[in-house]
């Protein structure tokens, strides 16, 4: 169902301060890295998908999604880095309002985000020169220029201090939740105070019952969607854990913080978890195993019904791939990606094998430095799943690899089900091989796929787009973004918007949308119903 398209984007945070120096002929500069350069050791994104965070050794980059640029940037002093230790992971809160980055030395130095509405960075300012004809997209793009993008300023919050060592922790909306090493216990510690003052509450895994005795827990993911977690203990089991409602009283059941049920139980050391991953719209639980293996695990209930559903196995060898390191869903579920220590894998949500790196000849890559196919130690879904964001080891570069995906993972529809339909951030593919006799389609010369470019117009204003269908007889296709929706006939090659920004802007289209010969049905959402 997902596609990578051609190579990747590169970006960089690194910095470069000239120094001019006397005597050099021609005007020759010395050029002088500073200190935001280096291996980015963390990636996070936002839940909307339009700020990542990267962090390295010393410094905290905050970038804008789309376009891929850097907005702002904290960097540690020397001093905080004897005090607390170098920067090891970065967490942001959903909302992408803090930013916390963990520390060698056990500490979380958070710090505030705040999107300054009026303040602009990279506004491009043009003098003189007057363009007499110019088409919309270069009008649109000229406006967007001048109109910069967002600043985001990023605030020292506060040091919390971990005597107790951090194992993992996880930034929630209300939370931050860390798993220490000595003792073993799980620790909440709350943005703000509750209304009777407190902020900061533990439980030992000792006196969880339904965790295994003399473990701890070294891994931790939570999904907003199925308000499940699953935890990953030293001895390789895997549990499926939910935080229990507050409780008033003091009693000792009103204690325990959390229940949970173990799902996965290793029969030997080759089967122990080390990663994972939750997909809440097919209700899959993902345990990456510690030779590579992937277990795919169906959550059917909320109290401990979760078997087993069926396996994964490398692409290659274990020698070859090396142990994973990542596990992530694309937002709508329907493709897992694997981060492996030399190359990386695609898999459908039901088990059948994608795009994978180890293909690619690793002296090519070795020679033409093409990190992103010789390893991957973080790898993230952009806001639509329209690309995939990866870091590499001892790499500071930023790899963005677009991806095309077919439009049934955007709206179940027979259409598009009949119809080869693929979606990627800007473009639509249609193929076009249904109309032509079988001797053309199986010909080299034949160009079989149409691209379509979106509305740029519509592209500006409600990126990314969401869900796109196509008609029976393939003569019209409608797409949607964040709000509102556009729609283009293939016949005539003209997409046709909302005139009026607010009538655009009125509703979002929830339920999908569907052509009755040339009659578009969508299910919407406005301010105050739904509506067909």
């Amino acid at each position: 169902m997902y596609w990578p398209m051609g190579a990747p984007q590169i970006y960089s945070a690194n910095r470069k301060r000239r120094k001019d120096h006397g005597g050099y002929e021609n005007g020759e500069q010395e050029e002088a890295e500073d200190e935001m350069s280096g291996t980015i050791l963390g990636l996070r994104t936002s839940r909307s998908g339009h700020l990542i965070a990267t962090i390295t050794a010393t410094t905290l980059t905050i970038w804008q999604a789309s376009p891929i640029v850097v907005l702002a940037v904290a960097s540690r002093s020397k001093s905080s880095i004897r005090s607390y230790g170098p920067n090891v992971a970065v967490f942001l809160r959903p909302d992408a309002s803090i930013a916390v980055v963990q520390t060698s030395n056990g500490f979380l130095v958070t710090y505030s985000l705040a999107v300054d509405p009026n303040a602009r960075v990279y506004q491009q300012i043009r003098e003189g020169g007057k363009h007499h004809r110019s088409s919309e997209v270069d009008r649109l793009i000229l406006e967007q220029e001048r109109a910069g993008l967002r600043e985001v300023n990023i605030k020292f919050r506060m040091v919390i201090r971990i005597d107790a060592g951090i194992a993992a922790a996880l930034a929630q909306d209300t939370e931050v939740v860390v798993a220490t090493k000595k003792p073993a216990a799980v620790q909440c510690i709350r943005w703000t105070p509750d209304n009777a003052g407190r902020q900061t509450s533990t439980e030992l895994t000792s006196r969880m019952a339904w965790m295994q005795k003399g473990s701890s827990i070294v891994a931790m993911v939570y999904d907003r969607a199925m308000s499940l977690a699953v935890w990953i203990a030293s001895d390789g089991r895997a549990y499926a854990v939910q935080r229990r409602p507050e409780a008033h009283n003091e009693s000792d059941e009103s204690q325990r913080l959390f229940r949970g049920y173990g799902f996965h139980d290793p029969e030997s050391d080759d089967l122990k978890a080390t990663k994972a991953a939750i997909n809440a719209r097919f209700s899959l639980l993902a345990i990456g195993c510690q030779k590579g293996e992937i277990h795919i695990y169906t959550a059917r209930d909320y109290v401990g019904s979760i078997p087993l559903s069926y396996k994964l196995v490398g692409p290659a060898s274990f020698a070859t791939t090396g142990p994973i390191t990542c596990l992530s869903y694309s937002p709508d579920g329907y493709c897992l990606v694997t981060g492996y220590e030399h190359g990386w894998a695609l898999w459908s949500v039901f088990g059948k094998p994608g795009a994978n790196s180890f293909a690619a000849d690793a002296k090519i890559s070795e020679s033409n430095d093409e990190r992103w196919l010789m390893g991957a130690s973080n790898i993230n879904w952009t806001d639509s799943g329209s690309g995939l964001l990866l870091t590499c080891p001892n790499d500071s570069r930023l790899w963005a690899l677009e991806m095309a995906k077919s439009a049934v993972t955007s709206c179940f529809s027979s259409a598009n089900i009949s119809r080869t339909f693929l979606l990627s951030s800007s473009n639509l593919m249609i193929y076009r091989g249904f109309n032509l006799p079988f001797t053309a389609t199986i010909s080299a010369d034949a160009s079989l796929w149409q691209h379509v470019a979106i509305a740029p117009v519509y592209m500006a204003n409600q990126r990314p787009i969401r869900s796109a269908v196509i008609s029976h007889d393939g003569r019209y296709i409608a797409v949607a973004g964040r709000r509102g929706l556009a729609h283009y006939s293939v016949n005539s090659g003209r997409w046709k918007t909302f005139d009026n920004a607010e009538a655009e802007n009125a509703f979002v289209v929830r339920g999908g949308m569907c052509w009755y010969q040339h009659v578009l049905i969508a299910a919407v959402e406005t301010d105050e119903s739904y509506e067909v």
